[in-house]
């Protein structure tokens, strides 16, 4: 999918993150006045752990996955475009009152947008898509190395050059009243020659302390491979990331994402493995299926998204969903 970079003439990197991770969108209305899309997908998920710790009835859970609507809608004005975005989805294996599997409601993205000024509730100006490797289990390295949090933000864009742009930004992670104090964010994004770059600082609130976390990336294109590779550093801890995306062809693709952690404490440093095959039919269905494991020094690690915490921990993901 291609992206308008520009808005306004100012690079609208919230846009253009916030639409390339949304699923395809229907336009309603494309008139001269106003532009509307409605989209999303409905996904289910079976999940079967494979631990080293004695099977239990836990180990096969069915799920949404991250089923999502959203919608767009962009009014054409002589002084630029105003886009207004809305998207939840649901996910989670929540049981409602009578005991049934119920996903959690989710809001993803409710935000307003002109000349590069962005206000609501969207991505982080910290959040490193560039660098996210296309995981079937819904964290991946989305947590870590390659963070994409969504906060409530007011920030700024700024075009250097055709194909570069800054930001600043003023967020509210919504943590306790202890931690009141926004978080400041900057960041650099370019496109040089078809090799996606981008670099973020952040300086966030700890109680009376503030402390700064960095992060960046780069995603190249090999034929019809992407390479990617990003890192996050927050105080003594990183994390790395390589995550490869071979198109065989135009329905069929495969993912490979390898994380490190390297943490300051003792038996937390882990390796967490993600290996997936996707195919989408002609009519927007796409099946899918990964194996994650991860790699642990003990059993301190943190408990991943795979069901494993341990060494030698392993989950099976099987996906089916549908776009509209």
């Amino acid at each position: 999918m291609k992206l308008r970079h520009a808005l306004a003439g100012t690079v609208a990197l919230p846009l253009a993150l916030a639409i390339a991770s949304s699923a395809n969108a229907a336009t309603i209305v494309d008139n001269d006045d106003q532009t509307l899309k409605i989209g999303g997908f409905v996904a289910a998920q079976h999940a079967f752990s494979l631990n080293d710790a004695e099977a239990t009835e836990d180990d096969h859970a069915m799920s949404l996955g991250t089923s999502r609507l959203n919608i767009t809608h962009t009014k054409k004005t002589a002084d630029g475009d105003i886009t207004i975005m809305y998207e939840n989805d649901w996910a989670g294996n929540k049981l409602d009152k009578d005991g049934d599997p119920a996903g959690d409601y989710r809001l993803r993205h409710a935000v307003i947008m002109y000349d590069g000024w962005v206000a609501g509730q969207t991505w982080s100006f910290f959040s490193n898509l560039n660098g996210l490797g296309e995981t079937i289990e819904p964290n991946g390295n989305a947590v870590k190395s390659a963070a994409t949090a969504r906060n409530a933000v007011v920030g700024k864009n700024i075009t250097l050059a055709e194909g570069m742009s800054v930001g600043v930004s003023l967020e509210d992670r919504g943590l306790s009243a202890e931690d009141m104090t926004p978080d400041i964010a900057a960041n650099f994004k370019g496109d040089f020659g078809g090799i996606g770059v981008f670099a973020a600082v952040q300086s966030y609130a700890t109680g009376a302390d503030r402390e700064m976390r960095m992060t960046g990336s780069v995603a190249i294109p090999a034929g019809p491979a992407t390479v990617k590779a990003a890192f996050t550093n927050d105080v003594d801890d990183m994390w790395v990331s390589a995550a490869a995306q071979f198109k065989a062809t135009d329905s069929v693709r495969a993912n490979l994402v390898v994380e490190q952690a390297m943490m300051d404490g003792d038996n937390e440093d882990y390796t967490a493995i993600w290996a997936n095959a996707i195919y989408t039919t002609p009519v927007g269905m796409e099946w899918g299926a990964e194996v994650g494991t991860v790699s642990a020094d003990g059993t301190n690690a943190p408990a991943l998204a795979t069901g494993g915490k341990a060494d030698g921990d392993m989950t099976v993901r099987l996906q089916a969903r549908y776009a509209f």
